[in-house]
């Protein structure tokens, strides 16, 4: 939830918010993301996903499949912060995902998101 509170605090308005659970595998992510997008409001995506349960290769993995078979038209900012977040981002920064950011921390997650849904550029994607 303080995500929300977060990306309010950088000046958005969230359409919606899923908290995908701890140990959420490649399949749950893909899902996610099927379910964020049927949301017609949603201008640009915040994934947030920090601690020790859900591991970053997972969530990487998830969007990268997701990206192949859904191909969203709207940005994606994804901050992996936890198990395996190292992973997650190189998995992320080899499959070249169009339209996907990345950020370190969650104000600049937050700043970026708010940024893409209003239309104004970022720097280059991840």
């Amino acid at each position: 939830m303080s995500t929300l509170d977060v990306v309010a605090r950088a000046g958005g308005a969230p359409a919606n918010f899923l908290d995908a659970g701890g140990g959420s595998d490649a399949e749950k992510i893909k899902q996610a993301v099927e379910l964020i997008l049927a949301n017609d409001a949603v201008k640009a995506v915040l994934f947030n996903i920090f601690g020790g349960i859900t591991r970053g290769d997972e969530v990487a993995s998830g969007l990268i499949a997701a990206f192949e078979e859904i191909k969203p038209t709207v940005p994606f900012v994804v901050r992996l912060d936890g198990t395996n977040d190292i992973e997650g981002r190189r998995l992320l920064a080899k499959a070249s995902l169009p339209n996907v950011y990345a950020a370190a921390t969650m104000n600049e997650a937050a700043e970026k998101v708010v940024a893409l849904a209003a239309g104004k550029g970022v720097g280059a994607p991840a």
